[in-house]
């Protein structure tokens, strides 16, 4: 990610001089959660709380409870990885699963035979432990190339269409951006376990798997395309206010443009013809080209905000959750890399995007998340200032949740799996198998309610485990919403927050596998 042509020594020195000035808004505080983490690169939090954290070296640390444990829990060895340049282990993600499969899911150079590089997305298990076997690797996607060390992307993130998007540059090549055969400079995504969603935009005739062999027949498309035409698009940054999958893409430029770009399948974002929305001269530029939604020229003042002349890197991006920080709502924030501060995007009525300032001096950011922090969100970022951490920022005074108007209904059943097939009937639900159920516009609750009061039932479950509810469309919570016993009734009221089309999800986790019948009844809304 390093800019070609920085002297690393001057660009270090600078960064750390910039992390002793570290700033926030007023009304936000900045502060450590784990230091000593040699160049982190990416962020994922477990259902279960816990934040796992990356390192170039090759280390998947975890924090847990506020703590950094001791030991990695997953080390790969130095004869496996390529950690020259700007290659190493790049990237992690969580199974929106977690609960069942203790899934994760990381990207990183291998070392193969010979001592060639490639890039890798592989499958893992995390078990309670925080100790990874290594014998739990599943390689997803393989021999994606890294021909000269740098512009390896590597990030990867779960969308709410529970397929998993990976970023891979173009290995330091501009013209291989171009090349729609080969898994370089392109935004890919896959099913959890590595096969082709069915709505991938590169199909049929003309198109093959590029998952082992990292390429296909000049001429032809991976499958595994989403969209292409980038450079290196360092990190994504996904919406959680969507009601759909929607992201943004951080696409490090060349000599001249940063941009960040709306993720759309099959998009053709222009490199190497273009950088941002500039014609090269290299070849063509076509009006198919997707313009970025906002882009910022190098070695000068990014528009909008008081950044140094240096901000030469977009890297990590989160969109900030509605309702967590006033005035911020739909906000997307980003960071840059060699000038170490992060910045706010706000959509105008005309629908332009403009920056304004947030974070300055906080070092080399690499990566934002919005995630867990006690009984609300908090912004947390890596940085290799200060030898390397993972730090948080937290709103000084959170608003109070606006309190809701309750109605009651008379208990009304909205579903039953026991009876016939249906919408709200059977089959029973079979383990670690997200089902949603219709809410919004039956019994009595109104298409616009904002939350249902329920009484859950789990019947005949075949083993002991839990049910987790919530809206549809969202992640999993961490906690559970009804436990049970192997043959035994339970049940439970909930009060639950409706998503996508006033619907809500159910998963059920029964750890030996099985299945168990669910019935719901609402006995009243709010507004």
């Amino acid at each position: 990610m390093r800019r070609r042509g920085t002297p690393a020594a001057a660009l270090l020195g600078a960064l750390l001089a910039a992390a002793a000035n570290a700033a926030v808004p007023a009304g936000f505080t900045d502060a450590l959660v784990a230091g000593g983490l040699a160049a982190p690169t990416a962020l994922a939090f477990a259902p279960d709380g816990r934040l796992l954290v990356t390192t170039q070296g090759g280390t998947l640390r975890v924090v847990q409870n506020g703590a950094l444990v001791g030991t990695p829990a997953l080390t790969i060895p130095a004869s496996q990885i390529c950690t020259d340049s700007e290659r190493g282990l790049l990237g992690v993600a969580v199974d929106p699963a977690f609960g069942c499969n203790q899934s994760i899911y990381l990207f990183y150079t291998a070392e193969r035979p010979g001592g060639s590089c490639v890039n890798r997305v592989s499958r893992f298990t995390l078990p309670a432990s925080n100790v990874v076997n290594p014998a739990s690797e599943l390689v997803l996607i393989d021999n994606m190339p890294s021909p000269n060390g740098n512009h390896n992307a590597g990030d990867l993130q779960f969308g709410k269409d529970g397929h998993l998007y990976v970023s891979i540059g173009e290995g330091g090549i501009a013209s291989a951006a171009r090349n729609e055969h080969v898994l370089t400079g392109k935004i890919l995504r896959i099913t959890p376990g590595g096969g082709i969603p069915a709505d991938n935009p590169f199909q049929g005739a003309g198109t093959a798997r590029c998952n082992v062999t990292g390429s296909t027949t000049p001429g032809n498309r991976c499958q595994e395309t989403y969209a292409w035409g980038l450079r290196n698009p360092f990190r994504l940054g996904f919406d959680p206010n969507a009601a759909g999958t929607r992201f943004f893409v951080n696409d490090v430029g060349a000599g001249a443009w940063e941009e960040i770009d709306l993720g759309q399948a099959g998009a053709d974002y222009g490199w190497s013809c273009r950088e941002g929305a500039h014609p090269t001269g290299s070849c063509p530029s076509l009006a198919s080209m997707v313009d970025p939604i906002f882009e910022y020229a190098h070695d000068q003042q990014i528009p909008g905000t008081t950044s140094p002349a240096s901000c030469n890197c977009a890297s990590g991006g989160a969109f900030v959750p509605n309702g967590l920080w006033p005035g911020y709502d739909g906000a997307y924030l980003f960071g840059d890399c060699t000038c170490g501060g992060i910045f706010r995007l706000s959509q105008g009525g005309g629908g332009a995007w403009t920056a304004a300032d947030f974070g300055s001096g906080l070092g080399t950011v690499v990566h934002l998340l919005f995630g867990p922090h006690g009984a609300t969100q908090a912004l947390y970022y890596t940085t290799f200032a200060g030898a390397g951490s993972v730090r948080r920022v937290t709103l000084d005074n959170p608003p109070s949740a606006a309190a809701l108007r309750f109605f009651s209904l008379p208990p009304c059943r909205l579903a039953d799996t026991r009876n016939p097939p249906g919408p709200s009937g059977g089959p029973a639900l079979q383990a670690c198998t997200s089902r949603t159920f219709a809410v919004g516009g039956l019994c009595g609750v109104p298409a616009a309610a904002k939350a249902v009061a329920l009484n859950l039932t789990a019947v005949g479950p075949t083993g002991a485990g839990h049910l987790t509810a919530h809206p549809a469309g969202s992640l999993p919570p961490a906690t559970s919403t009804l436990n049970f016993a192997a043959g035994q009734t339970r049940a439970n009221n909930a009060v639950l927050a409706l998503g996508t089309n006033g619907q809500i999800a159910v998963l059920p986790v029964v750890p030996g596998g099985g299945a168990v019948h669910f019935v719901a009844d609402v006995v009243g809304w709010f507004e």
